[in-house]
């Protein structure tokens, strides 16, 4: 009597973790593109059903949640190469314009030397004006070589971030994943000593 009773205690539960609430339909922002990983995450957890301090969650809403993560992932590596291709452009144009700039305030210094007045790009100009021009440049090209310095690390760091907690998310996945197969194998192994039992 106590082993018919314990088998029918488990498939009721075990039926109970398979269904579905049907009666209440939620738009699935998994299938969203404009959805964020954080409410396809809250949708998982809220959607789950809950056992003892376990989620039973279904397979292909962690397939398409992974999915996109993946998706966002590759996003932001997209847009940080691009950054990176920008970034290196924007250096050396600004290298070269560094050494340009400082070559040529060297040559007009020896020019300034001799005269007091020299031909800047066809116009003749005092030396202490023509020393704020070049010292302009260089301070704004300096300020704009360090403001793509500063852009960069900000990148970086973020892109670091979103790789950890990528980590995070399969160590947890993996961890479900092993977690349900024990459990099935276990309730398996129950059902069939219950089964092996009764014949």
């Amino acid at each position: 009597m106590f082993k018919v009773l314990s088998i029918s205690f488990l498939l009721c539960t075990s039926g109970t973790f398979q269904g579905q609430n049907t009666g209440i339909t939620l738009e699935n922002p998994l299938d969203s593109e404009n959805s964020t990983l954080a409410n396809q995450h809250k949708f998982i957890m809220e959607q789950s059903k809950s056992y003892v301090n376990n989620k039973v969650v279904k397979i292909e809403w962690i397939k398409k949640f992974y999915s996109n993560v993946k998706d966002s992932l590759e996003s932001v590596k997209y847009e940080r190469s691009i950054f990176e291709k920008a970034y290196t452009e924007e250096i050396k144009v600004s290298k070269d314009a560094l050494n340009s700039a400082t070559a040529l305030k060297k040559e007009l210094d020896l020019v300034n030397s001799e005269k007091e007045n020299i031909t800047f790009f066809g116009s003749i100009t005092s030396k202490s004006s023509y020393k704020k021009i070049v010292w302009t440049a260089i301070i704004s090209l300096s300020a704009f070589l360090l403001l793509f310095l500063f852009k960069y690390k900000n990148s970086n760091r973020s892109t670091k971030e979103i790789k950890e907690k990528l980590n995070e998310i399969e160590l947890d996945l993996e961890q479900t994943k092993k977690k349900a197969r024990i459990k099935e194998q276990e309730l398996m192994r129950k059902l069939q000593d219950e089964i092996n039992k009764n014949t």
